[in-house]
């Protein structure tokens, strides 16, 4: 409109690399096929994201064109050509330099088939029949006396730290700072107080998996409780102290605590439980909340950048 009022005007057509949608679309043809990306190698994989956005990127200039979109054709850009790329580069290096870019280990969305983290946005909840487990860990002082625990995973027992209550709950007040016993592989855990633990669910007693539930980690570092890794990136279990479920799958792991907790007396019972499990919309898979070495930016000017846009100083 602007051109056909006779301004100068400059429309340059160009199209997003799409990261992760593409590479998502890209991975699932190759899962028809029977391969992973890791199947085929980097060099590989990127050749076919290449030839992804050559077909489906000229589909949505053809689209433009066909739609009377006044743009200059002869300068097409795109967001991974080798000018955008070294910039995004440049800056990265410039905000690391500045502090503002940093890695650290945080809980993320992990996706045992992608084998990468997910954003909150890539993980789509759905309601599952799942197991509700109530089992039995032993006071360490108090032989044959023991603290009944529910809850939906077992295949974590061996990454267990603690044991939490809430401090407000007068079933289990007297027992904040005794020890109980992890079954396999044995250890002795202590039993902490936390105000966020339902006392509702369950039987208000918590197990504390720090490395594999996010509330879980939360509370282990506010309790400094030690972080054990059970899970390999695939989803497998990583226990060597239990050979018998050292390397198997996360779900298969799941019935056979079970049935080891039930050989061992400390299973009490299992009662059908619904509830909502994250899944990965890149393989449809249940992901793993799982502590990984991600890099973060941080935001320090976003409380002036607020108040500069509430106050009307941008035009």
């Amino acid at each position: 409109r602007a051109r056909q009022e006779g301004k100068e005007v400059l429309w340059l057509p160009g199209t997003d690399h799409a990261g992760i949608a593409t590479q998502t679309k890209v991975e699932q043809k190759l899962r028809a096929e029977g391969q992973t990306k890791h199947d085929v190698g980097r060099e590989k994989f990127l050749q076919m994201v290449w030839e992804w956005k050559e077909h489906h990127g000229g589909i949505i200039i053809e689209q433009l064109k066909r739609l009377g979109c006044s743009c200059d054709w002869s300068r097409e850009r795109f967001t991974m050509d080798e000018g955008y790329s070294r910039e995004v580069q440049q800056v990265f290096v410039h905000l690391f330099k500045k502090g503002l870019i940093y890695r650290g280990k945080r809980m993320v969305n992990w996706c045992p088939v992608s084998l990468t983290a997910l954003s909150d946005e890539e993980v789509e909840m759905r309601p599952q029949s799942s197991k509700l487990y109530y089992m039995r860990y032993e006071l360490v002082d108090e032989p044959g006396s023991y603290l009944q625990i529910a809850t939906t995973r077992p295949e974590t027992l061996m990454g267990d730290t603690g044991v939490a209550v809430n401090p407000k709950d007068p079933r289990y007040g007297h027992l904040v700072g005794k020890r109980v016993r992890r079954p396999f592989p044995s250890a002795e855990i202590p039993i902490v107080a936390d105000e966020h633990i339902d006392i509702e669910f369950g039987t208000g007693v918590l197990k504390v998996t720090p490395a594999h539930d996010k509330a879980d980690f939360e509370i282990g570092l506010r309790h400094d409780l030690e972080i054990i890794d059970v899970l390999n990136p695939d989803g497998s279990i990583n226990c060597p102290g239990c050979p018998d479920l050292d390397g198997r799958d996360r779900f298969e792991v799941r019935e056979l605590v079970a049935a080891k907790l039930k050989e061992l007396g400390l299973l009490e019972k299992v009662e059908d439980y619904e509830n909502n499990v994250g899944f990965s919309q890149r393989a449809g898979v249940p992901v793993e909340p799982r502590i990984s070495m991600q890099w973060f930016l941080k935001y320090p000017e976003v409380e002036r950048a607020t108040r500069v846009v509430a106050e009307g100083e941008i035009v």
